[in-house]
């Protein structure tokens, strides 16, 4: 009988199977933490031990989890991909994987043990049978990321890891680790992060400011700086989306766009005579909207003193304000809470 089938035939063990891992989550994971043999893997390897289970340990035992309750397929966890990844450019020995996965094995096999299911039960059959399919996988693939590669010569080390030609599971892509890790640096904190389609409109809005300040310099057109300030509208809108943490920033753009239609003939005479010291302070925040933009969608808005960040910003949006209508920031101060 194949594993597969023997998985499958045991489908309705697997979610009290699922249930009990969920409520001895912590206890998986600090089993797997006290493993000596994980810890000195981990640490000869340059990997503090809290790290990786904190980064890696927990999200696989998630997915582990998934697959139990049919939610996720076997052999397709993204987080082991990523996990691979940054396995392989430290260039850790395939048998130091080995010794990893079957520490998370052996804490879930001490859990199931700890509760009473015992060898026999054909829950504790289908763990194993699902942890023995999944990490096959595993040492399948993180092989298959060596092919080609003269591995020996790539990691200075003497022993290089044999090729299997059967794959299983999907393969590795170039994930960024930087994105992968940035998720995790406000612990405890709501993760805020740039929607794709607000991140590409925003985007959008600041090269179309450049190209109609060009336009309203060439043809000295006073519809291209209401169109401008339709721009910074539409933006300011979006910003708020993300409220409270880009208000202050949200609040300046809502200013210029406000001192635009209030002040367009103003501004045509202003752009006039001081076009360089215009063109530069939109230079400046159009360069710092799209580090924003870049930045804030892999990491979370929700960070200490974040305000500070978009400081320059501001203050780069009033000067453009005080150059030619210079009393609407005294009268139109906005504060957020």
């Amino acid at each position: 009988m194949s594993r597969i089938f023997y998985i499958e035939i045991n489908t309705n063990k697997r979610d009290e199977l699922a249930d009990l891992l969920k409520t001895h989550h912590a206890d998986v994971l600090n089993k797997w933490l006290q493993n000596l043999r994980v810890q000195s893997v981990l640490k000869r390897n340059g990997i503090n031990p809290i790290f990786f289970i904190k980064h890696f340990g927990s999200r696989v035992l998630d997915y582990f989890i998934g697959v139990l309750r049919r939610e996720k397929e076997p052999g397709q966890c993204p987080v082991v991909m990523v996990m691979l990844k940054f396995f392989s450019e430290r260039c850790i020995l395939l048998d130091d994987i080995y010794q990893i996965c079957s520490g998370m094995k052996n804490s879930v096999v001490s859990i199931l043990l700890d509760n009473g299911i015992v060898h026999s039960d054909v829950k504790f059959a289908t763990a194993v049978e699902l942890f023995d399919a999944n990490f096959s996988g595993v040492i399948r693939e993180y092989n298959k990321t060596m092919h080609g590669e003269d591995y020996t010569k790539h990691c200075n080390i003497s022993n290089a890891i044999p090729i299997v030609e059967n794959q299983a599971i999907l393969p590795i892509d170039n994930t960024l680790l930087g994105e992968y890790f940035a998720a995790d640096e406000d612990d405890g904190e709501e993760k805020i992060l740039f929607r794709t389609d607000d991140a590409d409109d925003l985007l959008e809005y600041v090269s179309e400011v450049s190209e109609r300040l060009s336009l309203a310099v060439i043809h000295l057109d006073k519809n291209e700086v209401i169109r401008i300030a339709n721009i910074f509208s539409h933006a300011s809108s979006i910003l708020l989306h993300y409220s409270p943490f880009l208000d202050t920033l949200a609040g300046s753009m809502s200013e210029l766009s406000t001192a635009l239609l209030d002040h367009t003939e103003e501004f045509m005479e202003t752009l006039e005579c001081c076009e360089e010291g215009i063109l530069r302070l939109f230079d400046a925040v159009s360069s710092d909207m799209d580090r924003y933009i870049q930045r804030f969608s892999v990491e979370s808005m929700v960070m200490k003193n974040s305000h500070h960040i978009h400081e320059p910003t501001t203050l780069s949006i009033r000067q453009i304000i005080t150059m030619f209508a210079p009393d609407q920031i005294d009268a139109g101060e906005i504060e957020f809470f």
